[in-house]
């Protein structure tokens, strides 16, 4: 037998898989790309090619939900008499002029801003007794009637409310589905009880759910927004001669609660306060005094219940590299998906990422008085816009 006879034949390999097209690949890769207003409209301009690929509805819906989780901080609203004002805080290329996001209001009409959240805005016209659910990026708006007896001539006054969507996440334009929560109140005095009621409403069925109510001392923050942390809204409640309490509406099971905050906290007349999504989901508070931010986490314990616990002391002096005196200093409102909290400083209006407590100077003013943070992707109408 001769020796080639013996040698073991090698099994033969399966042929490869078939390669993917070369706009598969291309799709996948321009998907990682950063979702930045400038990104996709700049990588557009490469070839005719690129520019169908990223114009393609498609591709533009697998891109926002790739990067669902990490909307970009575009910038901020503040409630002007002119009107809703954008501020935006990206440098170029990436920057969006403040009049593309701005919204002027009607002479004859008065209406001012709730918050914003998942891309979309919450605004309450007061004139013609509405809500309207505004998308500033396409400028899609979708408006509601007040539930009975939520209006300025009724005895249930609005004093606020709060905005999701049902996906949780901002970059899905209109159509989507939407849930507000209203806030009202049956009298403005800040040194009684009073009934502060809540009315949700459901775009999938377009009916307010009844409306539930709770005991209120204190005064409903209209200066801050409401904060979403896990399946409930929370907003301020700013207390008289104690350090104030958070209002609680459990989203599951519709009901409204309140919280008290801190005992421990140092709390001063000039102190302003700010609750926070924790970086574990976990509901916080921010309380600026003396030139310091306490930051508080509220936690379980042992006994099925939670207590608040001091987490980090931000000293601002020494982090803004701040003289004293250090007034003007207030905090102005907290992007929740960035965990950045905005401040007015003698030094400018600023911006702390609370994780890293990396900083950055926005600009200087002489009065500003709370402003709503607004993140969204920001991509699919300036690439249309497109002429190669």
């Amino acid at each position: 037998m001769s020796e080639g006879s013996l040698r073991r034949r090698r099994p033969s390999s399966p042929p490869p898989a078939p390669m993917p097209d070369d706009d598969d690949m291309l799709r996948e890769i321009l998907l990682h790309l950063p979702p930045l207003p400038s990104s996709l409209p700049r990588a557009s301009l490469v070839c005719k090619r690129w520019r169908r690929l990223l114009s393609d509805p498609r591709f533009l819906r697998r891109f926002r939900a790739f990067h669902h989780r990490n909307p970009t901080l575009l910038g901020f609203f503040t409630d002007d008499i002119s009107g809703l004002v954008f501020t935006p805080t990206l440098d170029p290329p990436d920057h969006i002029p403040s009049a593309r996001l701005s919204l002027p209001q009607p002479r004859d009409e008065l209406w001012s801003i709730l918050g914003c959240r998942h891309g979309l805005a919450l605004l309450l016209n007061r004139t013609r007794h509405e809500i309207t659910v505004w998308d500033p990026v396409t400028g899609d708006q979708r408006r509601v009637n007040l539930p009975l007896g939520f209006s300025n001539e009724s005895p249930k006054i609005v004093c606020h409310g709060g905005l999701l969507c049902d996906d949780g996440h901002a970059g899905c334009h209109y159509p989507k589905s939407f849930k507000v929560v209203l806030l009202g109140s049956d009298d403005v005095r800040s040194h009684v009880d009073r009934q502060v009621l809540a009315s949700l409403y459901d775009s999938q069925t377009g009916v307010w759910k009844d409306v539930i109510s709770t005991s209120v001392r204190g005064l409903l923050s209209t200066a801050r927004p409401s904060i979403l942390v896990q399946n409930s809204l929370y907003w301020l409640v700013l207390g008289n001669h104690d350090n104030g309490a958070t209002l609680e509406f459990d989203l599951d099971r519709q009901s409204l609660a309140m919280i008290d905050h801190p005992v421990g906290a140092r709390v001063t007349p000039r102190s302003s306060f700010q609750i926070l999504r924790m970086e574990d989901s976990g509901l916080g508070l921010a309380i600026l005094s003396d030139g310091s931010i306490q930051l508080w986490e509220r936690k379980a314990n042992s006994d099925s219940g939670a207590r608040w616990m001091l987490q980090k002391t931000i000293e601002l002096h020494m982090l803004l590299s701040l003289s004293y005196p250090l007034e003007p200093l207030c905090i102005l409102g907290y992007d929740e998906d960035g965990h950045v909290i905005f401040l007015w400083t003698v030094i400018g209006v600023i911006m702390i990422q609370l994780k890293s407590m990396q900083f950055r100077n926005l600009f200087k003013t002489k009065f500003l008085y709370t402003c709503y943070p607004y993140s969204n992707f920001y991509t699919a109408v300036e690439i249309l816009e497109l002429k190669l």
